[in-house]
């Protein structure tokens, strides 16, 4: 076997310099193309999801995120917590965050018109030290008119865009019980009421220094004020936070979940990596997109196979006489094979490497660094080298069998007869 193994070697590397060069680069090429068909259709269907996941993280919740415990309205022991954090050497940064639900009233010279609702919406509030949140998320890359908070901005807010009519990519959508704010504009006056405990009622108006949007849904559909202008409207718990997002590295996340559950001990919060805290239907939809993407590759799988078996068919049907004198002559029929099958593997290596480079050399860098623009998230290409490994044994298993397959039938011809070309 081994013998003849060399043999057949031997007689594809002839058989490959006398093909024509248009014919092998055209295999090569089509082979190339079914490679990125199975490495990019999936991966960029799988990027929609996936983009926005990396956009969530970035953007909002860092590696870890806590919040309040289920039935809690805010994280206990909220400043021993964030002194832990401080002192932490495996956390980069972090951003405690007041969080409460507020009506906001959009127009506050005039009442509205008989049977007109008023110009308010219900949103969450969110009041966040500005150097600590742009230290995490880079805060002020949302603010897309006027300006982001800073130190010393009391009486100013900042509006999320899907709350406003001018703005929203909801304006259009006709959906019953949707209302928008109307009329608000960088430095407009908004009037924030929030309801205590007790029913009280707390109002005050704020200022409108700009308006942020995002493709994360937790910052385009909120309003932003300093921590310490919302910490003056509540009554009760104010040292206590409703959020923290944290920065540090992403393998270490699970690591300091655990350490700090055990910090917190009997106190009540939920401590997630932002993997946990993504819902489990957005993963379900990651799985269908990448279970689709694998469908539609498989197709131009298919017709590289085809290809390669029509291509090395054609060549031993039109070589039967050569096949015949080669048996002639004492040469194994196994050797034969050997040539056909090492035909179809050089195809099939060489194709897959040129798009082994032009995916991590060309491709994913490229889509790193524009990545497509989609309503919802910023679609990236998901490539790993394991996967891209798996795909490249599929195409040569595949390519493989189809050089196999055709030189086994012509082989099985008699030798006399083929000689004869009968």
């Amino acid at each position: 076997m081994f013998t003849s193994a060399k043999v057949g070697l031997f007689l594809s590397l002839r058989q490959i310099r006398r093909t024509s060069k248009w014919t092998t680069g055209l295999i090569v090429f089509i082979l190339m193309l079914a490679f990125l068909n199975l490495v990019v259709v999936s991966g960029l269907l799988v990027g929609l999801i996936s983009g926005s996941f990396k956009q969530f993280r970035e953007s909002y919740s860092g590696e870890v995120i806590i919040t309040a415990a289920s039935g809690r309205d805010y994280i206990e022991n909220s400043p021993a917590l964030l002194s832990y954090l401080a002192q932490h050497p495996k956390v980069e940064a972090y951003s405690p965050r007041l969080g409460l639900s507020a009506q906001v009233l959009g127009t506050l010279t005039e009442n509205p018109k008989p049977k007109e609702r008023a110009n308010k919406i219900g949103a969450r509030l969110v009041g966040f030290d500005p150097v600590k949140e742009e230290a995490l998320t880079g805060f002020s890359r949302f603010v897309i008119k006027g300006q982001n908070l800073q130190k010393g901005d009391e009486g100013y807010i900042l509006l999320g865009t899907n709350l406003l009519k001018e703005y929203s990519s909801f304006a259009d959508a006709n959906i019953p019980g949707l209302d928008l704010l109307t009329g608000l504009d960088v430095g407009s006056k908004a009037r924030v009421s929030l309801t205590g405990a007790d029913g009280q009622v707390v109002s005050r108006d704020f200022i409108v220094k700009g308006l942020v949007k995002s493709k994360v849904d937790e910052i385009s559909t909120r309003f932003f004020v300093l921590d310490t202008d919302l910490k003056s409207l509540i009554q009760v718990n104010k040292e206590q936070v409703q959020e923290i997002a944290i920065r540090t590295e992403y393998s270490f996340a699970p690591d300091l979940v655990l350490e700090l559950k055990n910090f917190m001990g009997g106190y009540s919060a939920r401590i997630q990596t932002t993997d946990e805290a993504i819902p489990s239907f957005l993963r379900n939809i990651e799985t269908t997109f990448q279970v689709l993407g694998n469908a539609l590759s498989s197709i131009a799988l298919v017709v590289a196979s085809i290809t390669v078996f029509i291509v090395i068919f054609i060549n031993a049907v039109t070589k039967r006489k050569f096949i015949g004198i080669m048996k002639g002559i004492g040469i194994t029929p196994s050797a034969i094979q050997y040539s056909y099958i090492f035909q179809a593997l050089f195809y099939g290596v060489v194709g897959s490497g040129i798009g082994l480079i032009l995916t991590f050399g060309f491709l994913k860098p490229f889509f790193d660094q524009n990545p497509i623009d989609f309503p919802f998230s910023d679609g990236i290409l998901v490539v790993t080298p394991t996967g891209a490994a798996i795909r490249v044994l599929i195409l040569l298993g595949i390519t493989l069998f189809a050089g196999y397959l055709p030189a086994k039938l012509i082989i099985r011809k008699n030798t006399l007869d083929a000689i004869l070309g009968r």
